[in-house]
Order: structure tokens, then C-alpha cells, then sequence
């Protein structure tokens, strides 16, 4: 039998989300480094477009790291598939006709990549909310300024108080 409940959430999302639950925040959870997240060699053309589209935004706001990889090349095949299949969709449609013996249209059957295109879909949305890409999931998400921008500002107003 599995875990029950919810998954728990990262501490790095709940701290950008402002610990909602105000329960204590586990401090002994690891965490893999952020430098040297290179995009695997395996991603296709479109995959590897939305790598390089995805990987600035989620370190922007410190997510990505060197465990994450796999997970977001996952998300770039993902996201190539269902371009593929939407793009098969448009061309041949939804449907096809079910002929019987004597060549007459029997029935119209969805077209099995109707079915795969929701399954990717479906797929992509838990990624995306995994990575805070989705917009509810972003809401949640609060980014704390880099160390460098705080000092600035705190001298700053170290030098106005003074004066």
C-alpha cells in the first residue's frame, strides 16, 4: 500500500509561497545544487526549444535545480508530443468513419489520438504545476530578492537614515 494524503510539498515551494500552513518548515530536507543544469542530449528540436524557453524563468525564481533535469526534459517531450498529436488532430480531425461490409458508413469513431492528446494534456498540467508554471500555481509562489538586491537597498536606506 502506498503513502496516504497529499504529497508533501517541497520546502523550497513552501517557502516561495509563503508557508500558507504555517506549520515548521523541515530544514534537513536535501537540496540539490542549483548550478550546472545542462539540457540532456536526448530532447528533440521542439523539446529542446521549450527547454531553453523554460530553464531562465525557473531559475529566476530558484526551482530549477540539478535533480529537476529529468523532470523538466519529462515536460519538453511531453510538451513536443502533444504539439504532434494536436498537430495530426488538425489535419486528419477528430474522427474517422466505421465502414461495414458493403463499404456503407457503420458509425463515426473518435480518433484514438483525441484520447493521447487529453493523456498529454493531463500530464503536462501536473508538470506545469509541479514547476509553478501554471497561473494558479504561480500565484502561490512568492520570490524572494536576491541577496546582492538586498544589500543594495539596505544601504540605501542605511544612508537616508543617517542623514
Amino acid at each position: 500500500m502506498g503513502k496516504r494524503g497529499p504529497r508533501p510539498t517541497p520546502t523550497k515551494l513552501k517557502i516561495l509561497r509563503g508557508n500558507p500552513g504555517r506549520r515548521s518548515v523541515d530544514g534537513e530536507e536535501p537540496a540539490p545544487p542549483c548550478d550546472g543544469v545542462v539540457m540532456p542530449s536526448h530532447l528533440g528540436e521542439v523539446a529542446a526549444s521549450k527547454w531553453t524557453e523554460l530553464l531562465p524563468l525557473l531559475q529566476a525564481v530558484r526551482v530549477m535545480t540539478r535533480a529537476d533535469i529529468e523532470a523538466l526534459a519529462r515536460y519538453c517531450d511531453t510538451y513536443e508530443w502533444w504539439l504532434a498529436t494536436r498537430a495530426k488532430l488538425k489535419k486528419e480531425g477528430d474522427t474517422y468513419p466505421i465502414l461495414n461490409d458493403k463499404g456503407e458508413i457503420k458509425y463515426i469513431a473518435q480518433r484514438p489520438e483525441v484520447s493521447i492528446a487529453n493523456k498529454l494534456a493531463m500530464q503536462l498540467r501536473q508538470l506545469e504545476s509541479d514547476f509553478g508554471l501554471s497561473p494558479a500555481a504561480r500565484t502561490s509562489l512568492k520570490v524572494e530578492p536576491d541577496a546582492k538586491e538586498e544589500s543594495t537597498l539596505s544601504k540605501f536606506l542605511a544612508r537616508r537614515t543617517k542623514a
